[in-house]
């Protein structure tokens, strides 16, 4: 007597259970998952559409260390109420030493900054995103390098490693279970 076979609807049915065998693939997807909405809520620049690029007469700079031995980088426009601030990686590579040399008070600069950025909470302050001076022929950094290197991250690589990993997990516990109850039928 030959064995009935399973009823589909012309779809292929797999077994999509969250048992224990699965698990560590769906874990893994959930943090991918939170990792990318959390990614997404903080980050304040997403891409370089999302800069402003404005003119500005400089009025003042300092380049100066806190007491706790952090660089403060921050520049003054005379169009701005606010200060600009050089944020870590550009404070690591910014050569103060050309800025000083290149420019004076009343030289005209270009900030590339965010206009998402609430200035009253940040303490008056926002973030350099490019600095040039165009008039000199200067561009310290561009806003689209530093939108790059904060999108491109741990953090991003992480995203993609815990999702890719799971999916992976995931199809090859799927595999295993096809050819387990194959072997078992045969």
């Amino acid at each position: 007597m030959s064995k009935r076979g399973r009823r589909t609807l012309g779809v292929p049915t797999f077994p999509l259970p969250i048992s224990g065998q699965f698990m560590p693939a769906i874990l893994l997807i959930i943090m991918g998952l939170g990792l990318l909405v959390f990614k997404n809520l903080t980050q304040e620049v997403k891409h370089v559409q999302d800069l402003m690029v404005k003119e500005g007469t400089l009025i003042n700079y300092s380049f100066k260390k806190t007491p706790e031995g952090e660089r403060d980088y921050g520049l003054w426009l005379k169009e701005f109420a606010e200060r600009f601030e050089l944020a870590g990686k550009q404070e690591s590579s910014f050569d103060t030493t050309a800025f000083k040399a290149a420019l004076k008070p009343g030289d005209r600069l270009r900030v590339e900054y965010s206009d998402r950025e609430d200035v009253l909470e940040n303490g008056g302050v926002r973030r350099l995103y490019g600095l040039s001076a165009p008039a000199k022929n200067l561009t310290f950094f561009q806003g689209k390098d530093t939108v790059y290197q904060q999108n491109n991250g741990t953090l991003t690589f992480a995203i993609y490693g815990l999702l890719a990993g799971g999916i992976l997990l995931y199809i090859w516990q799927i595999y295993k279970t096809q050819r387990q109850r194959n072997a078992y039928e045969d």
